[in-house]
């Protein structure tokens, strides 16, 4: 009987024994829960950045295989210092095949740049307009990178013609 009399004290011990549990051990276990989910969402977020960040840098590696694809072609198609006299030869038998008659052809003083020298030619040529079109093709399917920076038409004696500026580049910016 003496237990029935203290059970307001054994409860009283129950709830602070209950009270300390749900205080120094539970309310941690949750405040740690929470914390822990923050972090698992901050880091998915963190997951979902980086998974876009290789998407690009796969992107940007298959971009840079194609650029020095590119840079590779090109620089077999930029003739060397020796091929210059060979170059020259190129675009007289463009002229040659595109039955144009040749007045001029000259190198240009050459342009040296950060990196790579330009190779300058100037020239004209008395033709048809169809003719130009077929020399200009001819130097385009050339094994060489020769670029057209310009021409300008007029008349010479009733027949067509073009003055015209080309250039090479060669790689290096040193003196070719």
């Amino acid at each position: 009987m003496r237990d029935r009399e203290h059970w307001v004290a054994y409860l009283a011990v129950w709830a602070g024994c209950l009270f300390t549990v749900l205080y120094f051990v539970l309310f941690p276990l949750l405040q740690r829960i929470t914390t822990l989910e923050e972090e698992k969402k901050r880091l998915i977020q963190e997951v979902t950045v980086l998974q876009r960040k290789v998407a690009e840098l796969r992107h940007l590696e298959e971009r840079l295989q194609e650029l020095e694809n590119l840079a590779r072609t090109l620089s077999r198609r930029l003739p060397e210092e020796k091929e210059i006299p060979d170059l020259l030869i190129t675009i007289e038998d463009a002229a040659f095949l595109s039955r144009l008659e040749l007045l001029s052809l000259k190198p240009e003083p050459p342009k040296l740049q950060e990196g790579y020298t330009e190779l300058p030619f100037s020239g004209s040529v008395r033709a048809s307009f169809q003719s130009f079109l077929l020399f200009l093709n001819y130097l385009r399917q050339s094994p060489r990178l020769i670029q057209v920076q310009g021409f300008s038409f007029g008349k010479d004696r009733e027949a067509f013609k073009a003055d015209f500026l080309l250039s090479t580049y060669l790689l290096g910016g040193g003196k070719p």
